[in-house]
């Protein structure tokens, strides 16, 4: 599934920023929280991280911009929903679930003489 990621709200009453630097390109993978670009608002300079992890789609910005609150800056096709898609289309049926591995019991400790 790709994610259209937007610039999220960065405090109140801040509606732009200017992009300082763009930390990714097309193809790089992508974790959870990565820093996707630099901004700089009146207030702060702050890194915008990523709501996803996945390959970096599209980037829809670059240094030097003036960006709105709401603009698409990236996209990222998420992470194994190519291969989540591929799997169920391809076992029509339910898979039975392989039994886990058992807990171990807790360690009594042996009273001291």
């Amino acid at each position: 599934m790709t994610i259209e990621f937007a610039l999220p709200e960065l405090g109140e009453g801040i509606e732009e920023a200017d992009v300082l630097r763009v930390l990714v390109a097309p193809g790089d993978a992508v974790e959870v929280e990565q820093g996707v670009i630099e901004v700089e608002t009146e207030k702060a300079t702050l890194e915008v991280p990523a709501p996803a992890a996945g390959r970096i789609g599209e980037v829809r910005v670059a240094s030097g911009e003036t960006i709105r609150v709401g603009q698409v800056i990236v996209t990222i096709e998420e992470a194994g929903a190519g291969a989540a898609e591929e799997a169920a289309a391809a076992d029509p049926g339910p898979a039975e679930a392989a039994p886990g591995p058992a807990a171990p019991e807790p360690a009594v400790p042996e009273p001291e003489p």
